[in-house]
């Protein structure tokens, strides 16, 4: 529960409760928790007292648009409508398989297409693709190659026979 007893009146007037409280008087649960709190409370007297003169003023500026008893028949009607609502029925057995399917499909590509992405990315690397191209030119009798990394250095020559 809030710290009422902590407020100043002007908080207490812009509080939802304590508004309702002083536009509906004959909202009844409400009522019993202000005049029991009242009760508990005796020295916040000339606090709720002021709050209530600045809820009722403000209220005077803006007429209302329902009356008390509007409000709790729109209330009661709110209330009827919640419980006839219908229970939420389960998914139709056949719904329910091609949801599980598409699930596992969208996974499976999904999955599939990281897997396609790595290899992609693994063989596409320039220090792979000489690698992978080196059986090809190894067909000659010698090849001279370079790494990009080593650019700056002295190429060097593969050979045919591993002996040379």
């Amino acid at each position: 529960m809030k710290p009422y007893s902590e407020y100043s009146a002007e908080e207490l007037a812009m509080e939802r409760l304590f508004i309702r409280w002083v536009r509906y008087p004959n909202d009844l649960p409400i009522r019993a928790f202000w005049e029991n709190w009242l009760i508990q409370h005796p020295h916040m007297d000339e606090t709720v007292t002021v709050a209530r003169q600045l809820v009722e003023t403000s209220s005077a500026l803006g007429a209302d648009v329902l009356s008390g008893e509007e409000v709790g028949s729109l209330w009661n009607k709110i209330r009827t409508s919640i419980e006839q609502m219908p229970d939420v029925e389960p998914l139709d057995a056949k719904l329910k398989t091609v949801a599980t399917n598409w699930y596992i499909i969208r996974w499976s590509v999904a999955v599939l297409t990281a897997f396609v992405m790595v290899l992609l990315w693994y063989f596409l690397q320039p220090a792979h693709s000489c690698k992978a191209l080196l059986p090809f030119y190894a067909k000659a009798n010698s090849v001279q190659a370079t790494s990009p990394a080593d650019s700056l250095k002295k190429p060097f020559t593969i050979s045919k026979n591993l002996t040379d």
